[in-house]
């Protein structure tokens, strides 16, 4: 079993979430019209990676945060704008059917049923059954195809220059099987319906996946700013099985070419470092966040066929408490390395 851990720099506002998510090719599946999934149904609302290093140049220390204690986790929040350091522990927390929750901080992202989000002790619960219950007010849609939760307020536009840490730990429910038809568990995306993709995502892919050599489920790392065709979508060995969970530390600092920042650990090991745009030439600026289950593929009858084909009827996965950190260029810990801050205990 593997477990995880992944930093990845990014950067959310009132019931506004945007309507598009993204869409990679995919040689078994046909794409919607120009690659992106419009989602019509939400509410308005260069260096090689070095598994030794931390975001600072130097080897992460287990046992120390930023300020040289490591972090417990205690619920204090936070809207996606807040300054700082903001944790969810999940036990004290009460998650509704749908809407926003703990003082419209968080909300849930659903389609096409209410009740997908579920809250247990210390975790998240995410569930998508693509026909059970049969999808409810999503126009033309008639499956279920996500869940998830997002910061609040999702136009946040975080300015170039943010920096954003996240950390928790992602569970595999026991009855997973690897699919062919990719679905994302973690995204950045923009206030803006154009473009419609996320900037950068965690995606779980089918085999070859975007012209890469990977296996079926192997996790992929994805950055949708860069101009096409240089979109990427990086394997990182890590192919999640039933049961398994992992620890997951992102860190980006929204920016261009020569400002951005990009990276992520898997269970401590950096499988993902760069220096690289991180937000849209043509909307430079940071966005929301999302974790969950995001399966826009299972829109499609032709896909839930082909998922209950390889016995995948249904995607349950949680999440343990999470951490996220907010920092502007003024802030006198700005690129301090929060690695240990973050991470899953």
């Amino acid at each position: 079993m593997y477990n995880f851990v992944f930093t990845i720099l990014f950067s959310c506002s009132t019931n506004i979430d945007m309507p598009m998510d993204p869409v990679v090719p995919d040689p078994t599946v046909q794409l919607e019209q120009n690659g992106s999934t419009p989602d019509e149904n939400e509410s308005p609302n260069g260096s090689t990676p070095d598994e030794n290093e931390s975001p600072n140049g130097s080897t992460p220390d287990e046992n120390e945060s930023s300020n040289g204690s490591i972090q417990e986790c205690t619920t204090n929040g936070g809207y996606a704008d807040d300054e700082g350091l903001k944790s969810w522990c999940w036990s004290d927390v009460t998650i509704p059917s749908e809407g926003f929750f703990n003082n419209d901080q968080l909300f849930i992202n659903q389609h096409c049923n209410t009740g997908m989000v579920t809250g247990l002790a210390d975790r998240v619960y995410f569930k998508v059954n693509p026909t059970t219950p049969s999808a409810q007010n999503c126009g033309s849609v008639t499956y279920n195809y996500r869940a998830e939760i997002r910061d609040s307020p999702s136009d946040v536009n975080h300015p170039v220059g943010t920096e954003q840490w996240w950390g928790f730990d992602y569970r595999f429910g026991d009855n997973y099987i690897p699919d062919e038809l990719p679905w994302i568990i973690w995204q950045t995306h923009g206030s803006f319906s154009n473009p419609g993709n996320p900037m950068t995502s965690l995606q779980v892919c089918a085999t070859d996946f975007a012209g890469q050599t990977n296996k079926r489920g192997e996790l992929l790392v994805s950055n949708s700013a860069l101009s096409w065709p240089n979109q990427k979508f990086v394997p990182t060995g890590i192919v999640p099985q039933a049961g398994q969970t992992i620890n997951i530390v992102i860190h980006l600092i929204w920016g261009d070419n020569n400002t951005g920042l990009y990276q992520v650990w898997v269970d401590g090991v950096k499988v993902y470092d760069e220096q690289e745009r991180t937000v849209y030439e043509e909307q430079p600026m940071g966005g929301y966040w999302k974790i969950g289950i995001y399966k826009w593929r299972w829109k499609h009858q032709s896909n839930v066929n082909s998922s209950a084909s390889l016995g995948i009827r249904e995607l349950n996965t949680s999440i343990g408490p999470l951490k996220v950190i907010k920092k502007s260029p003024g802030n006198s810990t700005y690129l301090a390395n929060e690695y240990n801050t973050v991470k899953p205990n």
